[in-house]
């Protein structure tokens, strides 16, 4: 008997055909949402995560200042340390390019240290035969992703915004240690701080401890060396501050997401309860040949199931999709 009432209920559904694709297209909205938020906000923190990695590599501290960076003179000071084994300093900049919205992080690096702390950022000159290509101070090496987001290949000029004037860089070779699309430049430190205006300042220091050496103890005992506004972290707690600065984009967006969601609920309860007031007479029809209340409630539950089932199902594939879709437009870090 239950059996036997399929076709009338799939009938019902095909008769109102544009109130079960409402429903049905208000489900797959919400869901698509709800995922392609969730899996984006996964994404970027595990992409910024791995970026955080991958320029800390073999450091087991870091030292860390204001935004205007720090005077060079404590880089001595803490590769002297007994407790550190190497130290790697960094200019970190956000240049601007020239005639352009965009702009390009530039890691001006010692490469001489940056070997034994950093090694994945090694540069790689196009002509091998220039041992020392990598020293001059107008050379460029910029990621594969970088440089197809730019537009320009190994030899091309890039124009930057430096203070008043413009600045012209040479594209000199790639970072064959960094694959993963992130636009990413590195020169010489003495360059950058050169044309950047950065004359005397650090962003930031990368420490390898020596072996056996605690990293709290570490820190606690590098710390007490430092001025006010300079300390010393683990590559770990960028991370976490990371997430903790985007934790309101991400509730914002995670709420916008569940409102839909929940809006695409109330359409469809709005839906299948004026669809059961439009269907009395069939319902009494199936009462009168013998059909239980409870049967009925049953069939009702089971046709609104099946409705979000579908919307479910393909919501989830469109999450992905829209995921998928805007990083592949903005990238891993959402631009």
């Amino acid at each position: 008997m239950r059996m036997r009432l399929a076709p009338v209920f799939l009938g019902s559904l095909a008769r109102r055909r544009m109130a079960t694709l409402f429903s049905l297209v208000a489900i797959v909205l919400g869901v698509a949402l709800g995922m392609a938020v969730q899996a984006v906000h996964e994404a970027a923190l595990s992409e910024f995560g791995h970026g955080l990695r991958t320029l800390a590599g073999q450091a087991d501290l870091q030292v860390l200042g204001p935004r205007g960076g720090f005077d060079e003179a404590l880089y001595p000071l803490l590769a002297a340390a007994p407790e550190v084994a190497d130290a790697s300093p960094v200019v970190e900049i956000d240049a601007r390019l020239a005639g352009r919205e965009d702009s390009l992080s530039i890691q001006g690096v010692d490469l001489f240290s940056l070997a034994r702390v950093t090694p994945r950022l090694l540069p790689r000159a196009a002509d091998e035969g220039e041992r020392f290509a990598a020293l001059a101070d107008d050379a460029l090496f910029l990621t594969e992703g970088a440089r197809r987001a730019l537009g320009v290949k190994v030899g091309d000029v890039l124009h930057f915004q430096a203070g008043s004037g413009r600045l012209a860089l040479r594209v000199a070779g790639d970072l064959p240690g960094l694959e993963d699309g992130r636009r990413l430049a590195v020169m010489d430190i003495a360059g950058a701080q050169w044309h950047f205006g950065r004359l005397g300042r650090l962003t930031r220091i990368d420490l390898r401890l020596h072996d056996g050496v605690a990293p709290d103890a570490a820190r606690a005992a590098l710390q007490a060396r430092l001025p006010a506004g300079v300390v010393v972290t683990l590559p770990e707690a960028a991370e976490d501050e990371a997430a903790n600065l985007s934790r309101a984009y991400r509730v914002n967006l995670t709420l916008l997401a569940a409102i839909a969601l929940l809006t695409g609920g109330f359409l469809v309860f709005s839906a299948q309860a004026l669809s059961v007031v439009r269907r009395r007479t069939e319902f009494a029809f199936l009462r009168a040949v013998g059909l239980a209340r409870r049967t009925l409630f049953g069939w009702l539950l089971a046709e609104g199931a099946a409705v979000g089932l579908a919307g479910g199902v393909l919501g989830v594939a469109l999450g992905h999709a829209l995921a998928w879709g805007a990083l592949a437009v903005l990238g891993g870090d959402l631009g």
